[in-house]
């Protein structure tokens, strides 16, 4: 049963009509035909197990007729609409049905297969308002969560009972609750696909069908609450594990198209026994882990309470600080120094990501002292604080030393392997991690490697040959806007003409009238 599909149960006693019936075109109306049933007690049983979205049934048959199936469904799934099947003597019978709440009916031995679509669109509509009513319900409820747990967490103290009364009103729990987090990175321009996407996951996995229940806690952040007594700690973290990973491939998937990928990551934090440890356990959760700059491919960290000092290491710095002077005009080795050694170092000595960047910022003087003040004074400086992981920044600084030197290198095979498939398949959904396998590496090594070779991020290059691609298409065919995104791999009309207009800094619209 597919998810963009509503399925749907016939029940009748006549084997003729139900053969008649299966022939209809459900898939090509955005129906499913999920099942059969020859009277309505064997309907009720299926119902029960496999919920589908309508049901189609007639009215007069044997155990349990068609009426008596209705009112049953009623008091247990009360939302699933009924189309009846009735003949002209029941009549009678379908209208008051109808004016208790059944969706149609349908005469059958006038019934064509118009009318049927007609019935079947009618039960849709009433479904996807009422889908559409409770997901507001849903969300508002949500929200006035969420803003109790904040209230909570910056509070002066925690309040025991104010927290017992939400967790109960909430979730239906007490503590001992284990608080978790999920965080979105993604760039402004795709912020709200991303959180849609995840906030979209995240209630189709929630409880029942989880362990957890989620809120809204920042933006781009959300809270995850599991119950401590019904599961135990080691369980709290495979089903975080999983359930992260999960997501992060759906997400990659989902929005294949995006220049640069969003990306997910979790935080476990230690399990809250008593109301006084909730404050501190919230906020170790909800603010964004700095580690994640040195391990971004992790998808769970466990919380600390202060991951880095306030300070690095004084030593530790002028013991780096002479090691990158002693070999700095040995370009190569400066080059092996900042991939290899300066990683571990930070990590070592728990250098915050802001901090390492302060220091490379200082540090780059020194080995760039025979530069130019463009070289020096470049858009290196924001590359540098705009890096997102540690091999980021030292792609940043090893080109950076590469091309004060003169010492580009000739394209390696990979990637021009790599640009070459980019630009074949433009149209269509393009991942690191499928690239990396065409071209045989690692989604790691390709991403660091490509910036090293190329100057700029692969998923930059993504962004602007598709952009690219664009203006011609534009220029030089009268395709419509939304086609035109459609040609370079961006089927999200409204991401394409946002990017567009950054590349461009005109709208595309505005674009093709010159």
């Amino acid at each position: 049963m597919t998810r963009d599909k509503l399925t749907v149960l016939v029940v009748d006693d006549e084997l003729p009509l139900r053969q008649e019936l299966r022939l209809f075109p459900w898939e090509s109306h955005g129906f499913e035909l999920a099942g059969e049933a020859e009277n309505g007690e064997e309907a009720l049983r299926f119902i029960r197990d496999f919920s589908p979205d309508i049901v189609v049934t007639d009215i007069t048959m044997p155990v349990m007729d068609g009426l008596e199936l209705f009112r049953a469904v009623k008091e247990e799934q009360p939302d699933i609409p009924f189309i009846l099947l009735t003949c002209h003597s029941e009549f009678d019978y379908a209208r008051e049905a109808v004016r208790l709440g059944a969706a149609d009916y349908l005469i059958k031995v006038m019934m064509e297969p118009a009318d049927l679509e007609r019935a079947l669109l009618k039960a849709k509509d009433a479904i996807l308002r009422g889908r559409s009513i409770r997901s507001g319900e849903i969300e508002e409820r949500r929200w006035e969560r969420s803003r109790a747990m904040a209230r909570i967490a910056s509070a002066p103290a925690a309040d025991g009972a104010d927290l017992e009364a939400v967790l109960s009103e909430s979730f239906g729990l007490s503590l001992p609750v284990t608080l978790a987090s999920v965080h979105v990175e993604a760039k402004r321009e795709s912020r709200h696909l991303a959180k849609r996407e995840v906030e979209a996951m995240l209630t189709a996995l929630e409880r029942p069908h989880s362990p957890f229940s989620w809120l809204p806690a920042e933006d781009g952040v959300y809270l995850l609450v599991f119950d401590q007594e019904a599961s135990r700690p080691a369980y709290i973290r495979d089903a975080l594990e999983t359930l992260t990973k999960k997501m992060a491939d759906e997400l990659t998937e989902r929005l294949s198209f995006l220049g640069e990928p969003a990306a997910l990551y979790a935080i476990l934090g230690e399990p809250v026994k008593q109301p006084e440890q909730f404050q501190d356990v919230y906020r170790s959760v909800v603010r964004a882990y700095p580690l994640r700059f040195y391990d971004p491919a992790g998808l769970v960290f466990l919380s600390k309470s202060s991951p880095f000092p306030e300070k690095p290491d004084e030593a530790a710095v002028a013991d780096m600080a002479g090691k990158l002077r002693r070999v700095k005009g040995n370009r190569p080795k400066l080059a092996e120094l900042l991939r290899v050694e300066l990683p571990r170092w930070a990590v070592k000595y728990g250098v915050s990501p802001d901090a390492l960047k302060g220091l490379v910022t200082e540090w780059r003087h020194e080995w760039l002292e025979h530069a130019d003040d463009s070289v020096r004074l470049s858009a290196g400086v924001k590359e540098i604080a705009d890096a997102g992981s540690v091999e980021e920044l030292v792609a940043v600084l090893v080109r950076e030393l590469e091309s004060e030197s003169g010492q580009r290198r000739k394209t390696r095979k990979e990637i021009a392997d790599a640009k070459r498939y980019i630009d074949e398949h433009l149209n269509q959904p393009l991942t690191l991690a499928r690239v990396a396998e065409h071209v045989s590496l690692s989604p790691a090594y390709l991403s660091r490697l490509f910036r090293d070779e190329t100057g700029v991020s692969f998923h930059d290059h993504i962004t602007r040959s598709r952009m690219e691609r664009a203006v011609r298409l534009l220029q030089t065919t009268s395709l419509r806007v939304y086609e035109v995104g459609i040609a370079v791999g961006i089927p999200s009309y409204r991401y394409f003409a946002s990017t567009f207009r950054e590349y461009t800094g005109v709208p595309p619209t505005e674009y093709r009238k010159g």
